[in-house]
């Protein structure tokens, strides 16, 4: 299913599991991996001021060190490495249109000590930027994936939006190409602030009810090979998806980046896809929107 991964090499050596998700995969898939690092305009993990002050020695001079520090990882992996300068996500972006890239494995992405504070709207302002203009999905790696990347229990949280629906597609491509155990998952959105009414005019069972039937008539068709449930209750939208990834023991977690349920005018921040991806928990695919048909 993957022919070309883009990781996103982070220089913080204590936090690599995303790297090991990237490598895993690209084993089992027989994947090219292309490494990729921006330089910022200071000093950074990869680099330091007493490294030569010409570009081009520079990235030659960080290019060599990201092979040292994955040689081990990589002597069995097609790949290739790309060091640039600039804004990270414009030069990220060139590279997966130019090198047709399948899928984006990103890891923890976090600020100096001294900017902990930042660190949500730093990463989720990287993670929109990319998304807004690829198709290939993002996938957010907190913790390890399953050694060998052998992937077998998938959660797809769906709010029945277009983009969600192309989401599912994704989620049943996926599941068939791993063999792979599928939970098509909808939370009944109470409110965080302000409680929804309509959820408390009558049994919350009945909403529960309406909204499984609505899965099964909506999916039956595009899950008819795959091994599948579905499941639906009320809560928190991204306190509820980490639950089931939980108790489901998910290897994966899949949901659209855009959903009927955001506001796009509104700070992103806050939203439930960047909430699930940055929580400790299995990884999550964020999955940008593009016509797929399988319903």
């Amino acid at each position: 299913m993957f022919k070309k991964i883009l990781l996103a090499a982070t220089p913080q050596v204590d936090t690599q599991t995303a790297p090991r998700a990237a490598f895993d995969l690209a084993r089992s898939r027989n994947a090219e991996v292309v490494l990729f690092h921006s330089l910022p305009l200071e000093r950074d993990a990869w680099c330091c001021l007493d490294d030569p002050a010409d570009r081009a020695r520079l990235i030659a001079s960080t290019e060599a060190k990201i092979a040292d520090f994955y040689k081990e990882d990589l002597k069995d992996i097609p790949h290739s490495i790309r060091v640039t300068t600039g804004n990270a996500h414009e030069e990220i972006l060139k590279i997966i249109h130019a090198e047709g890239i399948d899928l984006i494995v990103m890891g923890h992405h976090t600020q100096p000590p001294h900017r902990a504070d930042r660190m949500w709207g730093v990463v989720d302002t990287t993670i929109r930027k990319v998304c807004a203009n690829v198709f290939c999905p993002v996938m957010v790696v907190t913790n390890p994936m399953p050694a060998g990347a052998d992937i077998k229990s998938i959660v797809m949280a769906t709010d029945f939006s277009t983009p969600s629906d192309s989401a599912l597609c994704y989620a049943v491509q996926l599941a068939s190409s791993f063999d792979a155990h599928l939970d098509i998952f909808h939370v009944l959105d109470v409110g965080q602030i302000t409680p929804n009414p309509a959820y408390y005019m009558q049994s919350m069972q009945v909403f529960i009810d309406k909204a499984i039937n609505r899965m099964q008539d909506r999916y039956a068709q595009a899950l008819r090979d795959v091994s599948h449930e579905f499941h639906c209750w009320e809560g928190l939208p991204y306190v509820e998806i980490l639950k089931q990834a939980r108790w489901q023991e998910a290897d994966l977690v899949i949901m659209a980046q855009y959903s009927s349920s955001e506001d796009h005018a509104k700070a992103s921040v806050g939203s439930t896809t960047i909430q699930v991806a940055l929580s400790p928990g299995c990884p999550a695919v964020l999955v940008n929107y593009r016509a797929r048909t399988c319903i």
